[in-house]
């Protein structure tokens, strides 16, 4: 099995995980949706989804941000100046994040991939420390 790559699939990785925290007790249905949980006083979050989330989120350098300013007045002529000389470049900047992107997808698969072991072994030793006590 490689460790990075088209071997690997998101959505059979994100199922095992969801699985597998379900088992623990660490997270509650797919259906309440998203890593951020409201039953109570405080949130609560999973932090493997909230992680792999943020990456897949934030993983398309290319992707951009939303434009903005603070000047007052001349304001909305400086961010129609921003989005053309964003729309003009925007070949170069696909052509120099390229790489980029594709190594943010590594890391966020690998991630996943480790989050997944790191569990699966803490199962792993829970099980033989039970089977240890008895």
């Amino acid at each position: 099995m490689k460790l990075l790559g088209k071997d690997i699939s998101a959505d059979r990785l994100m199922a095992e995980l969801e699985a597998r925290l379900g088992a623990r007790g660490l997270k509650g249905s797919a259906s309440e949706g998203g890593p951020i949980h409201f039953d109570g006083l405080e949130a609560r979050v999973d932090p493997v989804a909230f992680n792999v989330e943020a990456l897949s989120e934030h993983a398309d350098p290319t992707r951009p941000l939303p434009l903005e300013t603070h000047r007052t007045g001349l304001g909305r002529v400086v961010v129609l100046l921003k989005g053309a000389f964003r729309a003009g470049g925007q070949v170069f900047i696909n052509e120099a994040f390229g790489r980029q992107k594709r190594f943010n997808g590594h890391v966020r698969d690998s991630y996943a991939q480790l989050s997944a072991e790191v569990l699966r072994l803490r199962e792993r030793l829970e099980a033989l420390e039970k089977k240890k006590a008895r």
